[in-house]
Parts: structure tokens; C-alpha cells; sequence
């Protein structure tokens, strides 16, 4: 009994300090409470009073300053290819003396040119004195003249006649074109004369780089060094493309400080008269850009082919504006199949930033040339030549005011021969249509 006595007061002890302390932890807690709500009323009550900061002003963006840049055009026309009947038309004779002139063949073109700032073309054939002229691809050096004369300033001789006469007539074809104050590029003289043309036009360093799929059989084993050449075994099959060589030729102008690479092509005997472009022709073209040529001029086609722009990423990581002119067609020619006559003078625009020094390959653009064979033409309208290049464009939005008076045949041909050429290049790059702008950065 006493026992139970003892346990009844202490558990009464225990209540009365559980009673105590949970009333001391309610104390507590509601002066902690009271204190964070009197914090709470004055941290309100003084930002009631504080004045509301005004917004910090964004900050204007310092301007980016516009870039300056100067534009070159480059103009690049298609293949002059020797025929006798070229030579023929431009002969005249007095007291027995033959003489030749070939501005009047030429005229079309000089208006086309006008502006450029570095103009070339091809010569398919050679150049020399003495000779008959009335067979093979040869010319007497009147041409030379002429060209110069006609607002030309380079000439590629890397085509599949320009061994026609061995090496002396390659010599002399390149030495009459650089007396008359042209430079060459593809064929050469001397080893001592070989490599790549740069031309520094208005502080735009462009290397001018050109070869041949083939030799029309002539060898150049004693002078390896007188001719580019595409193909390792230009021969024969004229398959194995020498990537080594000309991937060290493209290094070589780089490294010499070329800003942009052009690179010509005198394309294979299988490319002929095809007016898309084959396998071959865009497996060469798309290892130059990689490589880091910026335009490439095709020859030796016969018709037109597609002018191609794009943005490349290179091979060292970098990415560029490129052109690719597949074929331009013949400047001046005898041949008459369907396209034959037509062709034109593709300009390429590079720009430079002032500041900076950087250059790129801005626009792409064309202007149709229309070669006009008489005989096609019976009704023609004097001066009678047999062979005349017209400005296209120029005839057909003049044709009162024109300096060749046409017949009414011969100015549908030439109307057919613009669309054609729209069909054939890209309406897109015809001038009259504004070319194509190429944007950089890329």
C-alpha cells in the first residue's frame, strides 16, 4: 500500500515539471514570435518610407563600325580557238603582201570588257610567224595585237594545241603573246620561267594557276617543265590526276601571298559538246576548292556549261566563296553546231576590307557574246564579214544604234542565243538580271 503511495506522488511530481515546461515553451515561443513580426513591421514600415531607386539605365551598345571595302572585277572570257577560217576572214592583200587584222573579228567583246580590272582568255592553238595558216590551229601574231588591243591583259596557253608545232611553237606563241605586252600563264618557255602568275591588281594579290587534261599526243618528257598538266598519264588514259603536284602548286601560291586562287582548266576530249557537266569535271572542281582555289575557269567544251557558286568548307578548317565557271564556251570560233556560237565573259567580283585586308569572292555575273557566222545568215547587212563576235546584249537593245547592222534571221538567232545562255549559265548570273551576290562572312 505504500508502495502505490509512492508511485501516485511521484508521478504526480513528473506532471506538475511536464506542466511547467511545455508552459515555458509557449512562453517562449510567443515572445520569438512577437519579436520576428515586430522585425517584420519595421523592415515594412522603412521601405515605406525608403524612396524606390530608379532603374539603372541599360547601357548603349558601343556601334560596330561599318566595313569599308574596295571591289576588283575580274573578267574572264571564253576560248579563241585558231581556225584557218578566222584567219582567212581577217587576211587582206596589197601589192602581193598579206596582211592580217583581227580587231574587227574581236569588237564585240571590247565593250564587254570595259571596267574590268584584270580580263584573260584562252588561246586554244598557237601563235606564230611564217606559217600558212590555212590548216591546224595556227594564227600569225596579228592576234596578239588584237588581243591586247582589245582590252585583254592575260592569256592561258595550257591547251591540247599548243604543242601542235613542238616546243618551238609553243616558244614562240608565248613570246609573240608577251610582246605585245601580254602575260601568259600554262606554258613557259624556260624551266627557269616556270610557275604560277600572280597580279597584284589595286592590293588584291590573284594567282593565276592553269592546266591541261592532255598534249593532243605530243610528249614533254625532255621538258617537263613547259607545259602544266592535269594528268599524270596525259598519254594515254588521262585518268590519274596529279593531286600532288597541283595541291603543292596551290601551297606554293599561298604561301607567296596570294588573296584569292584562279584556277583554269582545259578539260578532257570526253567533256565535248555536253552542256551539263560530267563526273570528271566536278570531282577536279570540288578537290581545287577544298584545296583552296577560289574560282575555276573551264575550257575545251565547245558549248556552254553551268557557272556554280557556293560557300566550301576547305580542308584546313576554313570556309570560302567559290565560283565555278565549267565552260564559257568559244570567244572566237568556226564551229556551228547547236550552242557552238554562243559564250560569254563571266565577271567575278572580289572584295576587299581596308582594314583588315581580308578578300573573298563577292558576286558573279555574265554578259552574252554571240559569235555570227554570215553564211548562216544570207541576208546580212554590211560590213560583210563572214565572222563577227557581237555583244549580245548590246545588239539586241540597239539594234538601229549598233555599230553591225544585222539581218532580221540573224537577230532572232542572236535573241535565242541570250535565252539559250540563260538556260544553259543560270538566268540568275545574266548581268541584265542583277548576277549573284555572294555574302561574307560567310
Amino acid at each position: 500500500m505504500k508502495k502505490n503511495g509512492f508511485a501516485t506522488g511521484l508521478m504526480y511530481v513528473l506532471l506538475v515539471f511536464l506542466t511547467v515546461g511545455l508552459a515555458i515553451l509557449i512562453l517562449f515561443n510567443f515572445q520569438a514570435n512577437r519579436e520576428q513580426m515586430a522585425a517584420l513591421e519595421a523592415e515594412e514600415l522603412a521601405a515605406a518610407t525608403t524612396p524606390t531607386p530608379a532603374p539603372t539605365a541599360t547601357p548603349e551598345p558601343t556601334p560596330t563600325p561599318n566595313r569599308v571595302t574596295e571591289t576588283i572585277t575580274m573578267a574572264f572570257a571564253g576560248d579563241l580557238v585558231a581556225q584557218p577560217g578566222l584567219t582567212t576572214d581577217a587576211a587582206s592583200e596589197v601589192d602581193e603582201t598579206v596582211t592580217y587584222d583581227f580587231f574587227d573579228e574581236l569588237a564585240g567583246v571590247v565593250p564587254v570588257l570595259s571596267g574590268a580590272d584584270l580580263s584573260v582568255c584562252t588561246m586554244v592553238g598557237t601563235v606564230t610567224d611564217g606559217g600558212t595558216y590555212d590548216s591546224g590551229y595556227g594564227m600569225p601574231p596579228a592576234i596578239a595585237t588584237a588581243l591586247a588591243g582589245s582590252g585583254f591583259q592575260v592569256v592561258n596557253t595550257a591547251t591540247d594545241h599548243i604543242l601542235d608545232l613542238e616546243f618551238d611553237g609553243l616558244a614562240q606563241t608565248v613570246r609573240t603573246l608577251q610582246n605585245e605586252g601580254l602575260y601568259t600563264i600554262g606554258a613557259y618557255t624556260s624551266e627557269q620561267s616556270h610557275g604560277a602568275f600572280i597580279a597584284d591588281v589595286h592590293d588584291v594579290k590573284i594567282a593565276l594557276l592553269s592546266y591541261t587534261c592532255g598534249t593532243g599526243g605530243h610528249s614533254i618528257a625532255e621538258r617537263p617543265w613547259c607545259l602544266d598538266i592535269l594528268t599524270q598519264d596525259y598519254m594515254t588514259e588521262q585518268a590519274a590526276v596529279d593531286y600532288d603536284r597541283i595541291d603543292a602548286d596551290i601551297a606554293a601560291v599561298k604561301e607567296a601571298g596570294a588573296d584569292i586562287v584562279v584556277c583554269f582548266v582545259y578539260w578532257w576530249d570526253s567533256t565535248q559538246y555536253y552542256t551539263v557537266t560530267r563526273q570528271n569535271q566536278t570531282d577536279v572542281t570540288d578537290h581545287l576548292f577544298r584545296r583552296g582555289v577560289d574560282v575555276v575557269i573551264g575550257g575545251g567544251v565547245k558549248t556552254p556549261q553551268p557557272i556554280v557558286t557556293s560557300v566550301v568548307e576547305r580542308d584546313d578548317g576554313t570556309r570560302a566563296n567559290c565560283v565555278a565557271c565549267y565552260s564559257l564556251s568559244n570567244l572566237l570560233s568556226c564551229f556551228n553546231d547547236r550552242y557552238t556560237n554562243l559564250s560569254a565573259v563571266a565577271k567575278i567580283a572580289v572584295s576587299r576590307d581596308t582594314d583588315s585586308g581580308e578578300c573573298w569572292v563577292s558576286g558573279v555575273r555574265y554578259d552574252p557574246l554571240f559569235m555570227l557566222d554570215t553564211d548562216d545568215y544570207a541576208d546580212y547587212v554590211e560590213p560583210a564579214y563572214k565572222f563577227r563576235l557581237l555583244d549580245a546584249r548590246g545588239v539586241l537593245a540597239d539594234r538601229e544604234g549598233s555599230e553591225v547592222q544585222i539581218s532580221d534571221l540573224a537577230f532572232e538567232a542572236v535573241t535565242q542565243g541570250v535565252a539559250d545562255l540563260q538556260e544553259l549559265l543560270g538566268a540568275e548570273y545574266d548581268a541584265e538580271n542583277g548576277g549573284v551576290r555572294m555574302e561574307y562572312p560567310y
